[in-house]
């Protein structure tokens, strides 16, 4: 008889759910007992899976709770794809939406994340290293409407300064993150949409 293999998408659904079961697990074990007295090998026992398993999906516990992070960015990159005829502010606002949508589905891991980022500087940096990689990501979309390298940077960099501080706020209130993503970036609606600007060298003063 031969050798059934398992479809390429189940496969990829598979290893995802594992992903998002060890990091689910992690924050649980991680907020009831603290993050340096929680081993990598007791977490995957609570996710159902071997030690050598874990460290094959997330080489250190920091990188555990970086899957969360790396769910949203998935989420935006689809809305972007899904919306590339839309005008920039239009599409940028659409799909830090889709994300807040997509955290709001399932609060309580990422509230607690935001809490152990807090106070432990291994996750806090880690968490750092994230929020650069989105800002290099929004730069990219940025740079479809206008050709200055550092201006797309910085753009960048405001827009995730609003989702940071959107979620800090989020995570300590009951205010809902969509409406207060959206608040945060209609004040970057007209910078964003306003065209590239050149200032002669001597425009700023030192």
């Amino acid at each position: 008889m031969p050798c059934q293999t398992e479809p390429v998408g189940a496969r990829e659904t598979k290893k995802s759910k594992t992903r998002r079961t060890l990091a689910d697990r992690a924050i649980q074990l991680f907020s009831e007992r603290g993050y340096d007295d929680v081993t990598m090998a007791e977490v995957a026992s609570a996710a159902g899976v071997s030690r050598r398993t874990a460290f094959r999906y997330f080489p250190s516990k920091d990188d555990l709770l970086m899957q969360y992070p790396a769910e949203w960015l998935a989420v935006f990159d689809q809305f972007m794809e899904e919306h590339q005829q839309r005008p920039l502010p239009d599409r940028l606002t659409g799909a830090c939406v889709a994300v807040a949508d997509h955290i709001e589905a399932d609060p309580k891991p990422v509230r607690q994340l935001f809490g152990l980022a807090a106070v432990h500087p291994g996750l806090a940096g880690s968490y750092a290293v994230s929020s650069t990689a989105w800002v290099h990501r929004i730069a990219a979309e940025v740079q479809l409407d206008r050709t200055d390298e550092t201006e797309c940077l910085m753009l960048a960099a405001a827009v995730m300064g609003v989702i940071n501080t959107a979620c800090e706020v989020w995570a300590t209130s009951t205010q809902p993150l969509g409406p207060l993503i959206v608040r945060g970036l209609d004040l970057l609606a007209d910078p964003i949409r306003r065209p590239s600007s050149k200032y002669p060298d001597n425009s700023i003063s030192s």
